[in-house]
């Protein structure tokens, strides 16, 4: 017999980003299908959610390829008979460098990642939405998709990528009640930051911080921008779509 009660499918859920997130729906009593290209690092997450008393599937997908896009959508609805909500969260920060040496094949599976995986998941899954009447989905998108960040052109083009699908599948999607939306963290104290900190300094000398430049003097934790994932995918009204809900501590205030 399916488990009874609402479905969130979350990407990138092998993450620092995508486990806080899978962990704080967990919390509200959620049903969880996880996906990364991880398995292992899936299964770390699942255990830690099952000891908490969730009910968790996991799948090692990746997004990038459409088989596995297509055996994700099938394994959810097969194993859960729906899919309430999608998170489409995983991401990678690409190269980090001067304009005229990015690499157009780097730069190519970057948008593969951040931009197109979302794209061939939502594509799949609108039609379930329109036939069961009910779905959300929640597109982790970026501070750096809203203006420029020089040195991470390629980073900043594929989150400001995603608010434009956002934007324009919330319009698309408002007429069957199916809420879209973005969510842009600013500066997340996680691996990815610590990354991008590191490339920085490597090009320009200089030590990399954005710290000075938060109003409120620190990056975010995970668990703040999960807590707002959270909310538009449980809680939020229906009339809340098309939004890119910036989270940053005041940043771009």
């Amino acid at each position: 017999m399916k488990p009874t009660g609402s479905l969130t499918l979350i990407t990138g859920a092998a993450g620092h980003l995508g486990s806080t997130i899978a962990e704080a729906i967990a919390h509200r009593g959620g049903q969880l299908m996880l996906a990364d290209r991880t398995g292992s690092g899936l299964e770390r997450v699942a255990d830690g959610l099952r000891s908490i008393g969730a009910t968790v599937s996991v799948l090692e997908a990746d997004l990038t390829v459409d088989a596995d896009v297509q055996r994700l959508v099938a394994t959810a609805v097969s194993g859960f008979g729906r899919i309430d909500v999608c998170v489409n969260n995983c991401g990678i920060e690409g190269q980090v460098d001067r304009l005229e040496n990015l690499d157009i094949d780097r730069l190519i599976n970057l948008y593969q990642v951040n931009v197109f995986a979302a794209f061939r998941l939502m594509r799949l899954l609108i039609p379930h939405f329109k036939a069961q009447g009910a779905g959300r989905v929640v597109n982790i998108a970026s501070g750096a998709g809203l203006a420029g960040s020089e040195f991470m052109a390629a980073y900043s083009s594929s989150k400001h990528a995603v608010i434009g699908l956002t934007r324009s599948a919330a319009r698309e999607l408002a007429p069957h009640n199916v809420p879209v939306n973005a969510v842009c963290p600013g500066v997340i104290a996680s691996p990815m930051m610590s990354r991008i900190e590191r490339a920085l300094e490597s090009l320009t000398g200089k030590t990399a911080t954005f710290e000075g430049a938060v109003p409120m003097g620190r990056y975010a934790e995970a668990a703040e921008v999960a807590n707002l994932v959270t909310y538009l995918a449980l809680d939020a009204p229906l009339y809340l779509t098309g939004a890119a809900l910036v989270i940053d501590g005041g940043l771009r205030a």
